[in-house]
């Protein structure tokens, strides 16, 4: 817990605003994710992400794994740059699902698949469910790159789940807008379509299982 706190101060001191370098820990090429929500204890999430006309990359491939309830972990790899990249999630205060108290996740990984950099970040998440067929997710927060933690910038999500198969959602790192659809073919499985920084069409597919029971 120490540390958790650690990484909010380090953030919330961070004193100017600044825009992005390349990619925010927001963005799906890097996290591998869409949303700000955290897996399950015990449960593996597979994504694999093909980008046809990537300036800097074209294929991804992640796996994110649910340590405890507040806590998981992803590690990737960008097929053409032949980089790792991964992040670190930890949820300090879980949502109040019937009132309007956020969640609140830090979280701490690389950030852009043609280099190395770093970022800490803080983000709220809230959820409402209007029915079976209709929710809204919205995320928000700031993230700074190491180790110019005297630099910030803002970062949100809006995901919109209709149906309960279907999800449109737009995500903002810090400097660009990921705009996309998802289909839930099956409860182990879906499929992705969105456009990295507005422009460049990708299709991803998720692939979702529990570890063995003991």
């Amino acid at each position: 817990m120490k540390k958790v706190i650690l990484i909010i101060s380090v953030i919330i001191i961070s004193g100017s605003f600044a825009g992005a370098q390349e990619c925010g820990p927001f963005c799906p090429v890097c996290s591998g994710s869409s949303d700000g929500s955290l897996l399950a204890t015990g449960s593996f999430l597979f994504t694999s992400m093909y980008i046809p006309n990537g300036e800097e990359e074209q294929g991804l491939l992640n796996l994110r794994y649910g340590v405890l309830k507040w806590l998981d972990v992803g590690f990737g790899y960008s097929v053409i740059t032949k980089k790792v990249i991964w992040n670190v999630r930890a949820q300090v205060l879980k949502e109040d699902e019937d009132g309007m108290m956020p969640g609140i996740i830090v979280g701490t990984g690389s950030v852009q698949t043609g280099g190395s950099d770093q970022s800490v970040y803080l983000n709220l998440t809230k959820s409402w469910e209007f029915s079976e067929s209709f929710a809204l997710r919205v995320t928000g927060g700031i993230a700074s790159l190491v180790p110019e933690l005297n630099k910030t910038y803002g970062i949100f999500g809006i995901t919109l789940s209709i149906a309960e198969k279907f999800s449109i959602f737009t995500n903002f790192d810090g400097e660009n807008f990921h705009e996309g659809i998802s289909w839930v073919l099956a409860d182990w499985i879906s499929i992705s379509a969105l456009l990295i920084e507005s422009k460049n069409l990708a299709v991803s597919v998720g692939i979702k299982w529990n570890s063995p029971k003991k």
